[in-house]
């Protein structure tokens, strides 16, 4: 069994970490042939409103991440609206309605290739899914490849489907399918697995806690 730290902190804290989340999300998406879109986009990494998660191994180093963006202050931009305001607009309106009560997306997923089949993505998403509540998130949005859509379904995400087409985009590209997701409770959790709902609520309760994990077809410790 391999030992995996999933660590979740605020941008600001930990520079180090973010600069290697950065480097390494730029290997991905490399890659992946996926045109750098955000490269240029980092201010998140001095918004104290922007948690960051990372798995970390010992020997591997960091093997996946992401980044939950609150939405805060008059000005702020979810990276969401600025992907998809040129393609349907209404998404401008829809977040603007989520942001009164509280809302933060989901963004930046990425697991390295040299890890690949363990399940990263999973343990991120459970974790992220596990400290919204503590952020002032009452809803939560994500914008993802419909080939990992299965990772926030299982977490209580559902498809937008009054924009694109049910919800769904060409983007980066036309050869990518991606969906736009929202949890609209991620403290109740009304349309997560039932069995994923107990994991977050552990994690929400106890959230420095060793577990034995299989996400994926390889067993994978996760320590929260």
């Amino acid at each position: 069994m391999e030992t995996v730290n999933i660590l979740a902190f605020r941008a600001p804290e930990r520079p180090d970490l973010v600069a290697t989340f950065l480097k390494e999300h730029e290997l991905v998406l490399t890659e992946l042939n996926i045109p750098l879109m955000v490269k240029g986009d980092t201010e998140w990494t001095t918004d104290p409103n922007c948690y960051v998660i990372v798995a970390l191994h010992q020997t591997e180093g960091m093997v996946g991440g992401l980044r939950f963006q609150v939405d805060h202050g008059p000005g702020s931009k979810l990276p969401m609206s600025q992907a998809i305001s040129k393609l349907d607009p209404s998404i401008v309106p829809l977040l603007q309605g989520l942001k009164q009560g509280g809302n933060g997306e989901v963004c930046g997923l990425w697991s390295a290739n040299r890890f690949a089949n363990r399940g990263v993505a999973v343990l991120l998403s459970t974790a992220v899914t596990a400290i919204a509540p503590y952020t002032g998130a009452n809803s939560m949005v994500c914008f993802v490849g419909a080939h990992t859509k299965r990772h926030p379904e299982k977490n209580g995400f559902i498809a937008i489907k009054n924009i694109g087409e049910d919800g769904a985009f060409n983007y980066p590209t036309s050869e990518f399918r991606s969906i736009a997701m929202v949890n609209p409770d991620p403290v109740l959790l009304p349309f997560a697995d039932p069995k994923q709902r107990q994991v977050i609520y552990s994690l929400r309760l106890r959230p420095d806690q060793t577990r034995g994990e299989c996400p994926a077809s390889d067993p994978v410790g996760g320590e929260v």
